[in-house]
C-alpha cells in the first residue's frame, strides 16, 4: 500500500507554510491559541464515600474485642472531602474564587443522596446528569478512631469504580466549554487508576496546575503520572512506598528523588501535627529549596485537644487549592493550609469539621492576586478532532507537541456519526462535513479526510477509500490494478477547520505521491 502519514497536513493548522491551503488565512486561527483568563476554578476528580466511624479508647490489635463509645455516619471519600474542604473556605471575603466542581460518582441510595445535598449545600458544582449509577451502592469508609485521634480506615469503593477514564475526560471537557478552563485539577487513588491518570492528563494538556494526593498509600506509581503531575502531596508512608528500595533515606532525599522520576513543580510531604516539608524545584533551574512549615504564627496557640484527624490531610490538600488558586506561592500556600488542617482536628468527623471562610482567622483570609493569569498556567480553549480512532488523536498530539513548546489548546477527540457525504470535490465534502460536527460539538472542531486515489483509475476509490477496503480488504484493493501497468497513486488529506457554528471554514489540503505495492506494515489507520 501507499506509505504516508495521513494526518501530516495537521501542520498547517498552527504553522501553514508547505501546504496549498484554500479559502483561508492564518490570522483568523490566531484567537483559539492566545486566550487567556484570570485563575479561578478548582476540579477534584475522585471519591465520595459515606464515613462509618466508630470511637473507642484506644484501636483493636488483632483478634482483640473491644468496647467502643460512639458511633457516628458522616459524609466522607478523599475527593469530595477537598472540595467540601475548598468550596467552604471559598465562602470567605474573596468572590475570585468562584468554582469547585466534582467529578465522581454515587449510588442511587440514600447515601448518595446525602452526598449531593452536601454538594449542594457547600456550592460544589457537578453533572446532575452523570452523578449517579444505578448499579452500585455508594462507597463506604469503616473508620475506628481512637481516644488521641489517630485513626485506621477501610475503603468499600462501591459506585466509586464506575468512574472511568472516558467519564472523566467526557465531564472536564464539559467543564472547560462552560466555565473557561480549570485553573487547578486534583485527584487522589481512591479511584481508578485510569480515571485519575486520565484527570491529570487532561489538565496538564489544558495547562491547568495538576495535583496529586497519592492515597490510600501504593507501593508504585504508574510512570505516565510523573510527568503531568505539578504538586504531588504524600505523606510519610505513602512517600516511602513510592520510592521502593530506599531503606534509610530521608524524607527530603525521597521528595528530591520524586522531582527527579518528573513531578514538575513541587513535592509536599505532610506531617501531620509537625506540619509539612515543601520540596520544590527553583524557577529554571536543577536545583531545589527545601522549607519546613507549619501553621502561621499569628494563629493564637490553641488549648483545645486533638478530637479527629480524620480528613485533616484532604483538608490540607483541599484548601491549598484555594490559596494557590488565589495566587499565593507554594510555601505560603502550604503555610495557611497547615492552619487550616489544624482546625480541622479540633472536631470530629471530616466534612463537618472543616472551617467556613468567614471562620477564618485574619492570618487565614484569602487575598486574590490580581495578577494571576500573566503566568504560564493559562487558560486554554478545547479543539474536537472529529474521529473515533484514538491513534489518529494520538498521532495529532505528537506532531503539534514538542518539549520546547506547550500546546496552546486542549486537543481531544469525539466520535460523531455525522450523514455520509457524497461528491466529486473532496475539498467540498469536508467543508459540508465540518459545518455539521460544528453544530454537533458547538465550539472549535476540525475534521480530517484522507483519499487513496489510483491514478490508472482516474482518481478512485478516493473519498469511498473506506468502503472499499471494508468490501475488498488489502489484497483486493492491490488486485484492482492487476492487469494496469500504473501503479502510481496519491493520498490526499484534507482538514477542515472552524471556530464554531457560523465562523469561516478554513480548508487545508494536501497531497503525497507513491506508488500500490503488497499490503505491510501496521494496520492502525486501516491501509
Amino acid at each position: 500500500m501507499v506509505i504516508v502519514s495521513p494526518l501530516s497536513l495537521f501542520f498547517a493548522l498552527l504553522s501553514p507554510l508547505k501546504f496549498a491551503v484554500r479559502r483561508s488565512s492564518d490570522q483568523a486561527i490566531r484567537p483559539l491559541i492566545s486566550s487567556s483568563l484570570n485563575m479561578k476554578n478548582i476540579i477534584v476528580v475522585g471519591s465520595a464515600n459515606v464515613d462509618l466511624s466508630v470511637y473507642a479508647p484506644s484501636l483493636p490489635v488483632k483478634g482483640e474485642t473491644i468496647l467502643g463509645d460512639e458511633f457516628s455516619t458522616s459524609l466522607g471519600g478523599k475527593g469530595a472531602n477537598q472540595a467540601i474542604a475548598a468550596a467552604r473556605l471559598g465562602t470567605s471575603k474573596s468572590e475570585s474564587m468562584k468554582s469547585v466542581h466534582m467529578i465522581c460518582k454515587v449510588g442511587n441510595d440514600s447515601y448518595g443522596r446525602s452526598l449531593i445535598r452536601n454538594f449542594d449545600q457547600a456550592g460544589v458544582r457537578y453533572s446532575a446528569n452523570d452523578i449517579v449509577t444505578d448499579y452500585k451502592q455508594t462507597g463506604i469508609a469503616a473508620i475506628s478512631v481512637d481516644s488521641e485521634g489517630e485513626n485506621t480506615i477501610i475503603v468499600v469503593p462501591g459506585s466509586n469504580h464506575d468512574l472511568t477514564a472516558d467519564h472523566v475526560q467526557n465531564q472536564i471537557l464539559e467543564i472547560f466549554k462552560d466555565h473557561g478552563s480549570g485553573s487547578i485539577v486534583m485527584t487522589q487513588l481512591e479511584i481508578n487508576h485510569d480515571a485519575a491518570l486520565m484527570a491529570m492528563q487532561m489538565g496538564r494538556q489544558a495547562g491547568a496546575l495538576t495535583i496529586l494526593n497519592p492515597a490510600p498509600a501504593q507501593k508504585s506509581l504508574h510512570e505516565d503520572f510523573f510527568n503531568c503531575v505539578d504538586i504531588i502531596i504524600p505523606n510519610e508512608i505513602e512517600i516511602r512506598l513510592l520510592i521502593p528500595d530506599q531503606e534509610g533515606k530521608s524524607i527530603e532525599e525521597l521528595a528530591k528523588k520524586l522531582l527527579e522520576k518528573g513531578i514538575r513543580k513541587a513535592v509536599i510531604v505532610t506531617l501531620g501535627a509537625k506540619g509539612a516539608m515543601v520540596v520544590e524545584r527553583k524557577y529554571d533551574s536543577d536545583e531545589v529549596d527545601i522549607t519546613m512549615v507549619s501553621a502561621p504564627a499569628g494563629m493564637q496557640k490553641c488549648a483545645d485537644p486533638v478530637v479527629d484527624t480524620v480528613g485533616a490531610g484532604d483538608s490540607f490538600c483541599g484548601s491549598l487549592a484555594v490559596y494557590l488558586a488565589s495566587g499565593l506561592g507554594t510555601t505560603n500556600a502550604a503555610i495557611k493550609a497547615c492552619g487550616v488542617a489544624g482546625i480541622s482536628v479540633l472536631k470530629k468527623g471530616a466534612q463537618s469539621s472543616y472551617p467556613q471562610g468567614h471562620e477564618l482567622p485574619d492570618c487565614l483570609q484569602l487575598e486574590y492576586d490580581s495578577t494571576i493569569g500573566n503566568n504560564s498556567q493559562t487558560q486554554k480553549k478545547v479543539l474536537t478532532f472529529v474521529t473515533g480512532n484514538k491513534k489518529k488523536l494520538e498521532e495529532v498530539q505528537a506532531i503539534l507537541s514538542t518539549e520546547e513548546t506547550e500546546l496552546a489548546f486542549v486537543i481531544t477527540n469525539r466520535k460523531i456519526d455525522l450523514p455520509e457525504l457524497q461528491g466529486e470535490d473532496p475539498v467540498e465534502v469536508a467543508i459540508a462535513k465540518c459545518k455539521l460536527a460544528a453544530e454537533e460539538v458547538q465550539g472549535p472542531v476540525f475534521t480530517e479526510d484522507t483519499s487513496l486515489c489510483f491514478n490508472a483509475l482516474n482518481g478512485m476509490p478516493g473519498l469511498y477509500i473506506k468502503w472499499f477496503l471494508q468490501k475488498c480488504g488489502h489484497v483486493g484493493l492491490n488486485s484492482m490494478l492487476d492487469g494496469f501497468d500504473d501503479r502510481s497513486a496519491y493520498a490526499q488529506t484534507i482538514v477542515a477547520f472552524t471556530m464554531g457554528v457560523g465562523e469561516e471554514i478554513h480548508v487545508f489540503d494536501g497531497r503525497t505521491d507513491g506508488e500500490i505495492v503488497e499490503a505491510r506494515g501496521p494496520l492502525d489507520f486501516g491501509w
